[in-house]
C-alpha cells in the first residue's frame, strides 16, 4: 500500500510532454493535429515556433477524433507551430489560465468500482487482547458532482466486508473461541460512504485528488467466534482518500482509489481498513 501511495504522488507531479501542432488559423480560432495525443474541452497550450519561443496560447474548444478547435487566448499564433501543454501559472499567461476548470468535460459522473481490502482487528476482553488481520473484497457504485472547480463530493454506496482472523493468547477466554484456537470474525455490510475531495493536480488525462469523509455501515452477514454478533448492526467509519481519475476521454474515465478507514474504538473491539479501489465512470 505505502507503494502505491508513493505511486499517486509520484504520477502527479509528473509533466506530460505534447506532440500536438497546429495546422491553421482562422479567425481567431487554431485546428490542432493532436498525432496521438489526448485532449479536453478546456485544455490549455502554449503555440511554440521553430526556435522554441512561446508565441501564443490557446484554449481546446472543440474534440473531435484526433483533431481538436482551439480559441486563441493570447499572442500571434501561425500554422505549423507545435504546442507544449500548460502545467501552471506562469507570467507568460492571461488570467484565464487562473480559473482552469476540471480535466472532466461534466461536472457530475458515476460509476461502478470493485475493492480489494487489507483489514486489521483487535479485539479485547477484561484480561487479554488479540490482534486478528485478513483480506477482503467490496464491490459498490457511485455518484460524484463538483461543488466548484477543485472541491467534489463523492457517494459510494454497495457491498463492504471484513473478513479476520487470529490465533487466541493462552489467557483467552471471550466467545466461543479458546485458548491456542483459530478466531475468526466474518463480516458483511451494506455501505454507505460520503467522501469530500480536494482535486489538487491536473494533467490532460488525469486529475488526482485527496480527501476525506464518513462511511456508515449496515450489517447484512455475520459470523464469528469470538466476537458477540447479537450487537453488531450498525458502525461508523472516519476515512481518508486519495485518489486518481484517468479519462480515457470526454465521456468515461477509469477512477482509483486508496482508502484508509478507521472503525471508532469500543469495549470489545477496534478495526482498520486499507481499500485500494479501481472501476469505471462516465460523466453526464
Amino acid at each position: 500500500m505505502k507503494t502505491l501511495i508513493a505511486t499517486l504522488i509520484l504520477l502527479g507531479m509528473s509533466v506530460t510532454a505534447n506532440a500536438a501542432k497546429i495546422t491553421k488559423v482562422s479567425g481567431g480560432k487554431a485546428l490542432i493535429d493532436l498525432e496521438g495525443d489526448t485532449a479536453l474541452v478546456g485544455d490549455q497550450y502554449f503555440a511554440i515556433d521553430s526556435s522554441g519561443k512561446k508565441r501564443g496560447l490557446v484554449q481546446v474548444s472543440k474534440v473531435q477524433g484526433g483533431r481538436a478547435i482551439a480559441t486563441i487566448s493570447k499572442g500571434k499564433v501561425a500554422a505549423g507551430h507545435s504546442l507544449q501543454r500548460f502545467q501552471g501559472r506562469m507570467s507568460a499567461a492571461p488570467n484565464e489560465v487562473k480559473s482552469r476548470g476540471p480535466v472532466s468535460s461534466g461536472k457530475k459522473s458515476w460509476g461502478l468500482m470493485a475493492g480489494f481490502a487489507s483489514n486489521s482487528m483487535n479485539v479485547k476482553t477484561s484480561s487479554a487482547s488479540m490482534s486478528m488481520s485478513g483480506s477482503s473484497f467490496n464491490a459498490v457504485g457511485y455518484y460524484q458532482t463538483y461543488l466548484d472547480k477543485n472541491i467534489s463530493v463523492k457517494v459510494l454506496g454497495g457491498y463492504e466486508s471484513i473478513n479476520v482472523s487470529g490465533s487466541a493468547p493462552s489467557s483467552w477466554s471471550g466467545g466461543t473461541c479458546t485458548s491456542g484456537q483459530t478466531c475468526t470474525a466474518e463480516l458483511g455490510y451494506l455501505g454507505l460512504n460520503a467522501l469530500i475531495r480536494y482535486s489538487y493536480y491536473r494533467t490532460s488525462s488525469m486529475e488526482f485528488t485527496v480527501g476525506g469523509g464518513l462511511g456508515f455501515l449496515f450489517a447484512m452477514q455475520k459470523s464469528s467466534n469470538v466476537l458477540d454478533t447479537s450487537k453488531i448492526t450498525t458502525n461508523q467509519t472516519m476515512v481518508g482518500t486519495l485518489g486518481v481519475d484517468w479519462h480515457l476521454d470526454r465521456r468515461t474515465y477509469v477512477p482509483i482509489q486508496f482508502d484508509y478507514a478507521i472503525f471508532p474504538d469500543n469495549n470489545t473491539s477496534s478495526a482498520t481498513q486499507m481499500i485500494l479501489r479501481v472501476g469505471y465512470g462516465w460523466n453526464f
